[in-house]
């Protein structure tokens, strides 16, 4: 499906680039940076393009966290716990929210409009909290299966991914809303939507290998195709929710997905 264009006058160089990784690093985390050009006047659609290397620095957190966890001593299931942790406390648990309010209205709601409200309702219901409680221990203990460097890559890549390939579930449906982070973020370009699937597949190529990293990357775009579809027949399309839990559903995806081809017999 096309959509709109949210375009910039200034979209290409190397200071626009470092511009909209800084929108992206101030929206996707609970870094405290001082907001660039890209954050004070343009949408969030703009800085997409750099939403995998945003996930990558989040991703590398979580697995040094791992990493310098195992290395003092830690059970890897604890490390895991660990990794996971810093995660959530870095991003201030963005995504997961998204993953337990989609949870609740598509699971609760009987209409559209009951789904919608029950989305918007900061109290988190049984459906929201099994979906958190599965999000948090699927990660922790397919990244406690894996051998340190196994696991970093992993954290790695999964976050890369799962940020990366957020404009898929925008490109195939409509906001499902005329407010929220969902219809605020206008739409990204195609240019910037191509970029930030080739750059979010490249980076899982790095940190997985070839065969690993493009089954990662087809196992990332099927979860994030599916759960737009699933969105369109709930809702009519995407909101801030939806893509925050297309997110989270690619990270753990990902993670359980590299736990079963690297983790020991």
């Amino acid at each position: 499906m096309s959509t709109p264009s949210s375009s910039s006058p200034s979209t290409n160089g190397l200071s626009a680039w470092f511009d909209d990784l800084l929108f992206a690093i101030i929206f996707l985390t609970r870094v405290p940076l001082p907001a660039g050009s890209a954050a004070r006047n343009n949408p969030l659609a703009t800085a997409m393009r750099t939403f995998p290397l945003a996930g990558a620095m989040i991703g590398l957190i979580g697995g040094l966290t791992f990493v310098a966890a195992s290395a003092l001593g830690a059970p890897h299931a604890l490390a895991g716990v660990l990794g996971v942790a810093a995660t959530v406390l870095l991003t201030g648990a963005l995504h997961e929210d998204g993953f337990a309010d989609i949870a609740d209205g598509f699971g609760g709601g009987l209409t559209r409009e009951r789904k919608m409200d029950i989305m918007r309702d900061s109290r988190v219901g049984t459906y929201g909290g099994a979906a958190l409680v599965l999000s948090l221990l699927l990660r922790a203990t397919a990244a406690g299966s894996m051998a340190p460097v196994d696991a970093l890559f992993a954290f790695i890549a999964a976050a890369a991914l799962g940020r990366g390939l957020i404009p898929i579930a925008m490109t195939l449906n409509l906001s499902a809303r005329s407010d929220g982070v969902g219809a605020s973020s206008g739409y990204p370009t195609e240019g910037s939507t191509w970029t930030s699937i080739l750059l979010a597949l490249l980076i899982a190529l790095i940190t997985l290998g070839p065969g690993q990293g493009f089954l990662c990357f087809g196992v990332g775009v099927v979860g994030v195709c599916a759960l737009a579809g699933l969105a369109k027949r709930q809702i009519g399309g995407y909101t801030g929710d939806v893509l925050g839990a297309g997110a989270q559903l690619v990270d753990i995806l990902v993670m359980i997905t590299v736990a079963m081809l690297r983790a020991p017999v």
